[in-house]
Protein backbone atom coordinates (compact mmCIF):
# COMPACT_ATOMS: atom_id res chain seq x y z
CA UNK A 1 0.00 0.00 0.00
CA UNK A 2 1.62 3.68 -1.08
CA UNK A 3 1.08 6.82 1.12
CA UNK A 4 -1.37 7.89 -1.48
CA UNK A 5 -4.06 5.29 -0.86
CA UNK A 6 -3.04 5.14 3.13
CA UNK A 7 -6.36 6.25 4.74
CA UNK A 8 -5.54 7.69 8.21
CA UNK A 9 -8.22 7.25 11.04
CA UNK A 10 -9.31 10.14 13.07
CA UNK A 11 -8.00 10.33 16.51
CA UNK A 12 -10.53 9.01 18.85
CA UNK A 13 -12.27 11.83 21.11
CA UNK A 14 -10.19 12.76 24.53
CA UNK A 15 -13.12 12.19 27.46
CA UNK A 16 -12.98 14.27 29.94
CA UNK A 17 -14.70 13.23 33.45
CA UNK A 18 -16.37 15.84 35.11
CA UNK A 19 -17.39 16.03 38.71
CA UNK A 20 -19.68 18.20 39.60
CA UNK A 21 -20.60 19.94 42.97
CA UNK A 22 -24.56 21.16 42.76
CA UNK A 23 -27.39 19.53 40.80
CA UNK A 24 -30.26 22.12 41.70
CA UNK A 25 -31.55 24.75 38.92
CA UNK A 26 -28.30 25.47 37.13
CA UNK A 27 -27.27 21.87 38.09
CA UNK A 28 -29.89 20.18 36.25
CA UNK A 29 -29.94 22.67 33.62
CA UNK A 30 -26.07 21.86 33.08
CA UNK A 31 -26.86 18.43 32.58
CA UNK A 32 -29.59 19.02 30.06
CA UNK A 33 -27.13 20.75 28.07
CA UNK A 34 -24.35 17.88 28.04
CA UNK A 35 -26.84 15.23 27.32
CA UNK A 36 -28.50 17.90 24.08
CA UNK A 37 -25.01 18.46 22.52
CA UNK A 38 -22.94 15.32 23.25
CA UNK A 39 -22.97 14.52 19.62
CA UNK A 40 -21.31 18.15 19.01
CA UNK A 41 -18.65 17.36 21.39
CA UNK A 42 -17.47 14.18 19.73
CA UNK A 43 -17.81 16.05 16.11
CA UNK A 44 -14.62 18.40 17.48
CA UNK A 45 -13.01 16.07 18.94
CA UNK A 46 -13.90 15.64 22.64
CA UNK A 47 -16.54 14.15 25.14
CA UNK A 48 -17.37 15.45 28.47
CA UNK A 49 -19.00 12.53 30.74
CA UNK A 50 -20.73 13.59 33.85
CA UNK A 51 -19.26 10.73 36.42
CA UNK A 52 -19.68 12.47 39.78
CA UNK A 53 -21.77 14.81 41.16
CA UNK A 54 -22.23 16.08 45.25
CA UNK A 55 -25.55 17.33 46.27
CA UNK A 56 -26.53 18.53 49.64
CA UNK A 57 -30.03 16.80 49.54
CA UNK A 58 -29.86 13.06 48.18
CA UNK A 59 -33.55 12.80 49.16
CA UNK A 60 -34.54 15.31 46.58
CA UNK A 61 -36.19 14.86 42.82
CA UNK A 62 -34.32 16.22 39.90
CA UNK A 63 -35.94 16.95 36.68
CA UNK A 64 -32.81 15.00 35.05
CA UNK A 65 -31.79 11.49 35.01
CA UNK A 66 -28.71 10.38 37.02
CA UNK A 67 -27.99 6.99 35.64
CA UNK A 68 -24.53 5.97 35.88
CA UNK A 69 -23.62 8.79 37.48
CA UNK A 70 -22.37 9.12 41.31
CA UNK A 71 -24.13 11.02 43.65
CA UNK A 72 -22.34 12.15 47.09
CA UNK A 73 -23.34 14.46 49.82
CA UNK A 74 -19.44 15.09 49.94
CA UNK A 75 -18.09 17.42 47.70
CA UNK A 76 -14.65 17.14 48.94
CA UNK A 77 -14.89 13.12 47.78
CA UNK A 78 -15.61 14.86 44.28
CA UNK A 79 -12.79 16.87 44.17
CA UNK A 80 -10.43 14.42 45.44
CA UNK A 81 -11.56 11.98 42.99
CA UNK A 82 -8.49 10.25 40.72
CA UNK A 83 -11.53 9.73 38.28
CA UNK A 84 -12.52 13.41 38.24
CA UNK A 85 -10.89 15.90 35.00
CA UNK A 86 -12.65 18.68 35.37
CA UNK A 87 -14.97 20.18 38.39
CA UNK A 88 -17.80 22.37 38.15
CA UNK A 89 -19.00 24.33 40.92
CA UNK A 90 -22.24 25.30 40.88
CA UNK A 91 -23.50 24.45 44.64
CA UNK A 92 -22.60 28.04 45.87
CA UNK A 93 -21.80 29.13 49.53
CA UNK A 94 -18.92 30.13 51.30
CA UNK A 95 -17.60 26.80 52.95
CA UNK A 96 -17.75 23.53 51.59
CA UNK A 97 -18.02 24.56 47.83
CA UNK A 98 -15.26 26.77 47.79
CA UNK A 99 -12.72 24.28 49.88
CA UNK A 100 -13.50 21.58 47.31
CA UNK A 101 -13.06 24.06 44.58
CA UNK A 102 -9.62 25.15 46.11
CA UNK A 103 -8.44 21.49 46.54
CA UNK A 104 -9.46 20.86 42.78
CA UNK A 105 -7.03 23.33 41.80
CA UNK A 106 -4.03 22.32 43.91
CA UNK A 107 -4.93 18.94 42.28
CA UNK A 108 -3.98 20.63 38.90
CA UNK A 109 -7.92 20.10 38.39
CA UNK A 110 -9.48 23.43 36.27
CA UNK A 111 -12.68 24.40 37.85
CA UNK A 112 -15.68 26.09 36.35
CA UNK A 113 -18.01 27.86 38.95
CA UNK A 114 -21.01 29.91 38.76
CA UNK A 115 -20.08 30.27 42.56
CA UNK A 116 -19.94 34.99 42.94
CA UNK A 117 -19.85 34.96 46.71
CA UNK A 118 -17.18 31.96 46.74
CA UNK A 119 -15.15 33.34 44.51
CA UNK A 120 -15.27 37.44 45.44
CA UNK A 121 -15.01 36.96 48.91
CA UNK A 122 -12.14 34.01 48.80
CA UNK A 123 -9.91 35.06 45.65
CA UNK A 124 -6.91 35.13 46.87
CA UNK A 125 -7.39 31.42 47.75
CA UNK A 126 -8.59 30.54 44.48
CA UNK A 127 -5.60 32.31 42.76
CA UNK A 128 -3.42 30.60 45.63
CA UNK A 129 -4.25 26.90 44.59
CA UNK A 130 -4.76 27.25 41.18
CA UNK A 131 -0.65 28.36 41.02
CA UNK A 132 0.41 25.46 43.54
CA UNK A 133 -1.56 23.14 40.75
CA UNK A 134 -0.63 24.71 37.73
CA UNK A 135 -4.80 24.89 36.79
CA UNK A 136 -7.43 27.82 36.12
CA UNK A 137 -10.77 28.29 37.37
CA UNK A 138 -13.44 29.82 35.07
CA UNK A 139 -16.09 32.12 35.92
CA UNK A 140 -18.41 33.73 32.89
CA UNK A 141 -21.45 32.47 34.57
CA UNK A 142 -21.02 33.95 38.05
CA UNK A 143 -20.69 37.78 36.67
CA UNK A 144 -23.53 37.80 34.25
CA UNK A 145 -24.70 34.39 33.15
CA UNK A 146 -24.83 34.56 29.41
CA UNK A 147 -22.97 38.01 28.73
CA UNK A 148 -19.50 37.19 27.77
CA UNK A 149 -17.98 39.63 29.77
CA UNK A 150 -14.56 37.89 30.81
CA UNK A 151 -14.44 36.39 27.59
CA UNK A 152 -14.07 39.77 26.23
CA UNK A 153 -12.17 41.38 29.29
CA UNK A 154 -9.65 38.70 29.37
CA UNK A 155 -9.50 38.37 25.50
CA UNK A 156 -10.18 40.80 22.92
CA UNK A 157 -9.48 43.62 25.03
CA UNK A 158 -6.67 42.11 27.01
CA UNK A 159 -4.29 44.68 26.44
CA UNK A 160 -6.78 47.56 26.52
CA UNK A 161 -6.61 49.85 29.14
CA UNK A 162 -10.20 49.93 30.55
CA UNK A 163 -11.47 53.64 32.15
CA UNK A 164 -15.14 52.41 33.33
CA UNK A 165 -17.16 49.64 34.00
CA UNK A 166 -20.67 49.80 34.78
CA UNK A 167 -24.45 48.15 34.50
CA UNK A 168 -27.17 46.61 35.46
CA UNK A 169 -25.98 42.99 36.76
CA UNK A 170 -29.01 42.36 39.12
CA UNK A 171 -32.09 40.83 37.04
CA UNK A 172 -34.09 40.70 40.28
CA UNK A 173 -34.05 44.43 41.12
CA UNK A 174 -34.11 45.12 37.83
CA UNK A 175 -37.77 43.12 37.39
CA UNK A 176 -38.74 44.57 40.85
CA UNK A 177 -38.04 48.86 39.62
CA UNK A 178 -39.86 48.14 35.92
CA UNK A 179 -42.76 46.24 37.89
CA UNK A 180 -42.71 49.44 40.10
CA UNK A 181 -42.13 52.09 37.61
CA UNK A 182 -45.12 50.43 35.20
CA UNK A 183 -47.62 49.43 37.89
CA UNK A 184 -47.41 52.25 40.32
CA UNK A 185 -47.20 49.38 43.25
CA UNK A 186 -44.58 50.29 46.11
CA UNK A 187 -41.42 48.34 46.61
CA UNK A 188 -43.05 45.71 49.07
CA UNK A 189 -45.68 44.90 46.91
CA UNK A 190 -43.03 44.65 43.58
CA UNK A 191 -40.42 42.18 45.82
CA UNK A 192 -43.17 39.75 46.98
CA UNK A 193 -44.60 39.78 43.01
CA UNK A 194 -40.85 38.50 42.62
CA UNK A 195 -40.51 36.22 44.63
CA UNK A 196 -43.46 34.44 44.40
CA UNK A 197 -42.15 34.04 40.25
CA UNK A 198 -38.81 32.97 41.52
CA UNK A 199 -37.10 35.59 40.48
CA UNK A 200 -34.84 36.89 43.77
CA UNK A 201 -32.34 34.53 45.73
CA UNK A 202 -33.34 32.23 48.84
CA UNK A 203 -32.41 35.47 50.34
CA UNK A 204 -33.87 38.61 48.92
CA UNK A 205 -31.96 40.55 50.81
CA UNK A 206 -28.78 39.31 48.58
CA UNK A 207 -30.79 40.82 45.55
CA UNK A 208 -32.48 43.64 46.87
CA UNK A 209 -29.47 45.50 49.12
CA UNK A 210 -27.15 44.79 46.63
CA UNK A 211 -24.78 42.32 47.57
CA UNK A 212 -25.19 40.35 44.77
CA UNK A 213 -24.32 42.91 42.42
CA UNK A 214 -21.32 43.94 44.58
CA UNK A 215 -20.12 40.59 44.23
CA UNK A 216 -20.35 40.25 40.78
CA UNK A 217 -18.85 44.14 40.34
CA UNK A 218 -15.99 42.15 42.42
CA UNK A 219 -15.10 39.97 40.02
CA UNK A 220 -15.67 42.37 36.56
CA UNK A 221 -13.48 45.47 38.83
CA UNK A 222 -10.73 42.86 39.10
CA UNK A 223 -10.83 41.38 35.73
CA UNK A 224 -11.14 45.46 34.23
CA UNK A 225 -8.15 46.77 36.30
CA UNK A 226 -6.73 43.85 38.11
CA UNK A 227 -7.73 45.25 41.34
CA UNK A 228 -9.51 42.58 43.97
CA UNK A 229 -12.14 44.93 46.24
CA UNK A 230 -13.71 42.64 48.71
CA UNK A 231 -17.79 42.92 48.66
CA UNK A 232 -17.22 43.89 51.68
CA UNK A 233 -15.37 47.06 50.65
CA UNK A 234 -17.41 48.01 47.84
CA UNK A 235 -19.96 51.31 48.80
CA UNK A 236 -23.07 48.81 48.38
CA UNK A 237 -26.51 50.77 48.21
CA UNK A 238 -29.91 48.80 47.85
CA UNK A 239 -33.31 49.31 46.66
CA UNK A 240 -35.54 49.19 49.64
CA UNK A 241 -35.92 52.76 49.83
CA UNK A 242 -36.87 53.65 46.41
CA UNK A 243 -40.57 54.98 46.52
CA UNK A 244 -43.37 55.18 43.95
CA UNK A 245 -42.71 58.88 44.66
CA UNK A 246 -39.03 58.57 43.61
CA UNK A 247 -40.28 56.53 40.43
CA UNK A 248 -42.97 59.53 39.46
CA UNK A 249 -40.63 62.15 40.02
CA UNK A 250 -38.15 60.39 37.89
CA UNK A 251 -40.41 59.69 34.85
CA UNK A 252 -41.58 63.15 34.80
CA UNK A 253 -37.68 64.14 34.89
CA UNK A 254 -36.97 62.05 31.89
CA UNK A 255 -35.38 59.37 34.20
CA UNK A 256 -35.40 55.97 34.49
CA UNK A 257 -34.36 54.41 38.42
CA UNK A 258 -32.04 51.56 37.99
CA UNK A 259 -29.74 49.69 39.92
CA UNK A 260 -25.96 50.63 38.77
CA UNK A 261 -22.63 48.73 39.80
CA UNK A 262 -19.58 50.41 38.32
CA UNK A 263 -15.63 50.74 38.65
CA UNK A 264 -13.96 53.69 37.64
CA UNK A 265 -10.90 55.40 37.47
CA UNK A 266 -11.28 58.80 39.58
CA UNK A 267 -7.69 61.18 39.86
CA UNK A 268 -5.48 57.78 40.34
CA UNK A 269 -8.18 56.10 42.60
CA UNK A 270 -10.73 53.39 41.93
CA UNK A 271 -14.18 54.08 42.70
CA UNK A 272 -15.90 51.23 43.00
CA UNK A 273 -20.31 51.34 44.04
CA UNK A 274 -23.13 49.80 43.90
CA UNK A 275 -26.04 51.92 43.98
CA UNK A 276 -29.51 53.20 42.52
CA UNK A 277 -29.25 56.29 40.20
CA UNK A 278 -31.42 58.24 37.95
CA UNK A 279 -30.52 57.07 34.01
CA UNK A 280 -31.75 59.91 31.45
CA UNK A 281 -34.00 58.32 29.09
CA UNK A 282 -32.03 58.64 26.57
CA UNK A 283 -29.34 56.34 27.21
CA UNK A 284 -28.92 52.61 26.97
CA UNK A 285 -29.20 51.70 30.25
CA UNK A 286 -32.30 53.30 31.05
CA UNK A 287 -34.18 50.64 28.37
CA UNK A 288 -32.65 47.47 30.17
CA UNK A 289 -35.82 46.12 31.80
CA UNK A 290 -36.66 42.96 33.74
CA UNK A 291 -34.08 40.33 34.41
CA UNK A 292 -32.19 41.87 31.25
CA UNK A 293 -28.34 42.46 32.21
CA UNK A 294 -26.33 45.17 30.29
CA UNK A 295 -22.86 46.07 30.93
CA UNK A 296 -20.52 49.02 29.26
CA UNK A 297 -17.25 49.56 29.17
CA UNK A 298 -14.94 52.27 28.57
CA UNK A 299 -11.18 52.90 27.23
CA UNK A 300 -9.45 55.39 25.18
CA UNK A 301 -8.59 52.85 22.18
CA UNK A 302 -11.87 51.37 21.95
CA UNK A 303 -14.40 54.75 23.19
CA UNK A 304 -17.43 52.65 24.26
CA UNK A 305 -18.80 48.49 23.75
CA UNK A 306 -22.31 47.70 25.69
CA UNK A 307 -23.49 43.94 26.06
CA UNK A 308 -26.46 43.23 26.85
CA UNK A 309 -28.38 39.88 27.38
CA UNK A 310 -30.41 37.66 29.89
CA UNK A 311 -28.40 38.20 33.49
CA UNK A 312 -30.10 34.66 35.18
CA UNK A 313 -31.95 32.03 34.64
CA UNK A 314 -31.25 27.76 34.30
CA UNK A 315 -30.15 27.73 30.60
CA UNK A 316 -28.44 31.05 30.41
CA UNK A 317 -26.66 30.25 33.04
CA UNK A 318 -26.20 27.02 32.39
CA UNK A 319 -24.92 27.29 28.85
CA UNK A 320 -21.89 30.26 30.40
CA UNK A 321 -21.16 27.45 32.41
CA UNK A 322 -21.40 24.82 29.23
CA UNK A 323 -18.77 26.90 27.50
CA UNK A 324 -16.65 27.52 29.88
CA UNK A 325 -15.84 23.51 30.31
CA UNK A 326 -15.25 23.68 25.93
CA UNK A 327 -12.63 26.20 26.23
CA UNK A 328 -10.64 23.59 28.95
CA UNK A 329 -11.12 20.82 26.58
CA UNK A 330 -10.01 22.52 23.25
CA UNK A 331 -7.52 23.13 25.11
CA UNK A 332 -7.93 27.37 26.47
CA UNK A 333 -7.98 26.91 29.85
CA UNK A 334 -6.37 29.74 30.01
CA UNK A 335 -8.86 31.90 28.33
CA UNK A 336 -11.12 33.97 30.75
CA UNK A 337 -10.01 32.30 33.58
CA UNK A 338 -8.19 33.27 36.41
CA UNK A 339 -5.69 35.01 37.04
CA UNK A 340 -6.08 36.12 33.30
CA UNK A 341 -3.84 37.62 30.67
CA UNK A 342 -0.80 38.94 32.85
CA UNK A 343 -0.30 42.89 32.19
CA UNK A 344 2.57 45.01 33.61
CA UNK A 345 2.43 45.51 37.16
CA UNK A 346 0.73 48.30 38.41
CA UNK A 347 0.94 50.41 41.78
CA UNK A 348 -1.74 49.45 44.20
CA UNK A 349 -5.00 52.10 43.10
CA UNK A 350 -6.42 53.58 46.22
CA UNK A 351 -10.23 53.21 46.62
CA UNK A 352 -11.96 56.06 46.96
CA UNK A 353 -14.72 57.13 48.90
CA UNK A 354 -18.43 58.03 47.97
CA UNK A 355 -18.51 61.24 49.61
CA UNK A 356 -15.47 62.65 48.82
CA UNK A 357 -17.12 62.17 45.07
CA UNK A 358 -19.10 64.84 42.94
CA UNK A 359 -22.19 63.75 41.01
CA UNK A 360 -25.36 64.89 39.99
CA UNK A 361 -27.92 64.44 42.21
CA UNK A 362 -32.18 63.82 42.52
CA UNK A 363 -33.68 65.44 45.57
CA UNK A 364 -36.70 64.47 46.77
CA UNK A 365 -39.01 66.00 49.52
CA UNK A 366 -41.93 66.56 51.17
CA UNK A 367 -43.40 69.75 51.13
CA UNK A 368 -46.79 71.42 51.88
CA UNK A 369 -47.54 72.59 48.69
CA UNK A 370 -46.32 73.24 45.23
CA UNK A 371 -46.36 76.85 45.90
CA UNK A 372 -42.89 76.32 47.98
CA UNK A 373 -40.75 74.77 45.22
CA UNK A 374 -39.61 78.71 44.22
CA UNK A 375 -38.22 79.53 47.62
CA UNK A 376 -36.35 75.94 48.24
CA UNK A 377 -35.01 76.23 44.56
CA UNK A 378 -33.52 79.62 45.94
CA UNK A 379 -32.54 78.32 48.61
CA UNK A 380 -29.96 76.20 46.86
CA UNK A 381 -29.06 78.47 44.81
CA UNK A 382 -27.65 80.45 47.67
CA UNK A 383 -25.63 77.55 49.27
CA UNK A 384 -23.73 77.81 45.38
CA UNK A 385 -25.87 74.21 44.05
CA UNK A 386 -27.92 75.06 41.36
CA UNK A 387 -30.95 73.29 40.48
CA UNK A 388 -31.47 72.07 36.93
CA UNK A 389 -34.83 70.44 36.47
CA UNK A 390 -37.72 70.08 38.95
CA UNK A 391 -41.07 68.47 39.12
CA UNK A 392 -43.55 68.01 41.49
CA UNK A 393 -45.76 64.67 42.36
CA UNK A 394 -49.04 64.48 44.42
CA UNK A 395 -50.90 61.41 45.87
CA UNK A 396 -52.04 60.21 49.06
CA UNK A 397 -49.05 60.54 50.96
CA UNK A 398 -48.77 64.05 50.12
CA UNK A 399 -47.05 66.58 47.65
CA UNK A 400 -43.29 65.78 46.86
CA UNK A 401 -41.05 67.59 44.90
CA UNK A 402 -38.07 66.58 43.01
CA UNK A 403 -35.24 68.53 41.85
CA UNK A 404 -31.84 67.63 40.20
CA UNK A 405 -28.92 69.34 40.85
CA UNK A 406 -25.78 70.38 39.22
CA UNK A 407 -22.42 68.76 40.14
CA UNK A 408 -21.90 69.09 44.04
CA UNK A 409 -20.01 67.60 46.22
CA UNK A 410 -21.44 64.22 47.89
CA UNK A 411 -20.13 65.37 51.47
CA UNK A 412 -21.13 69.00 50.89
CA UNK A 413 -24.69 67.22 49.93
CA UNK A 414 -24.51 65.36 52.47
CA UNK A 415 -24.46 68.33 54.93
CA UNK A 416 -27.01 70.50 53.11
CA UNK A 417 -29.35 67.70 53.53
CA UNK A 418 -30.03 67.76 57.00
CA UNK A 419 -30.25 71.80 56.75
CA UNK A 420 -33.29 71.33 54.05
CA UNK A 421 -35.26 70.02 56.56
CA UNK A 422 -35.44 72.89 58.40
CA UNK A 423 -36.66 75.27 55.00
CA UNK A 424 -39.95 76.65 55.01
CA UNK A 425 -42.70 74.48 53.22
CA UNK A 426 -40.56 71.00 53.82
CA UNK A 427 -42.64 68.80 55.80
CA UNK A 428 -39.94 66.03 56.16
CA UNK A 429 -36.76 64.90 55.80
CA UNK A 430 -34.58 64.91 52.34
CA UNK A 431 -33.36 61.93 50.35
CA UNK A 432 -31.44 61.72 47.10
CA UNK A 433 -30.18 59.34 44.54
CA UNK A 434 -27.48 59.98 42.23
CA UNK A 435 -27.37 60.63 38.97
CA UNK A 436 -25.75 57.99 36.31
CA UNK A 437 -24.06 60.77 34.53
CA UNK A 438 -22.24 63.75 35.89
CA UNK A 439 -22.83 66.05 32.51
CA UNK A 440 -26.82 66.81 33.12
CA UNK A 441 -26.30 70.04 32.11
CA UNK A 442 -25.37 68.78 28.68
CA UNK A 443 -28.19 66.88 28.92
CA UNK A 444 -30.56 69.65 29.77
CA UNK A 445 -29.01 72.23 27.08
CA UNK A 446 -29.87 69.87 24.66
CA UNK A 447 -32.86 69.03 25.48
CA UNK A 448 -33.52 72.92 24.80
CA UNK A 449 -32.00 73.32 21.47
CA UNK A 450 -33.75 70.39 20.17
CA UNK A 451 -37.05 71.78 21.85
CA UNK A 452 -36.35 75.70 21.01
CA UNK A 453 -33.47 75.90 18.39
CA UNK A 454 -29.79 76.47 18.26
CA UNK A 455 -30.92 80.33 20.29
CA UNK A 456 -33.48 80.51 23.36
CA UNK A 457 -34.02 84.33 21.65
CA UNK A 458 -35.20 84.75 18.38
CA UNK A 459 -32.73 86.86 16.35
CA UNK A 460 -34.09 90.02 14.84
CA UNK A 461 -33.13 90.72 11.18
CA UNK A 462 -33.54 93.98 9.37
CA UNK A 463 -36.69 94.95 7.45
CA UNK A 464 -38.52 92.55 9.66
Amino acid sequence: MTAATTSLKPAAPRTWRVGMLGCGVVGQGVVKLFNKHREDFKRNGFDLQLTQVAVRDGKKTRDVDLAGVKVTLDPLAVAKSPDVDMLIEVMGGNTSAVEAACVALSRGVPVISANKAGLARSLTRYLEAGKAGNASVAFEAACAAHIPIIEALDRSLACEEISLIKGVINGSTNYILTLMERSGCDFAEALADASAKGFTEADPSLDVDGIDAAEKLSLLAYKAFGVHTPPDQIHTEGIRNISREDMELARQLGHRIKLIASARRVDGQLSVSVHPALVHVGELLADVDSEFNAIILEGPAFKELTFLGKGAGQLPTASAVLNDCIKFARGMGNAAALPGFNKSAHAPTPGARTTALSFCYFLRLPVISAGVVDGIAAFLEQQNVKVLSRAVAKNQSGEFLGLITDVVKESRLQHLLRTLSRVDGVTGDASFIRLDKDNYREIVELEQRAYFGTSLQRESRAGV
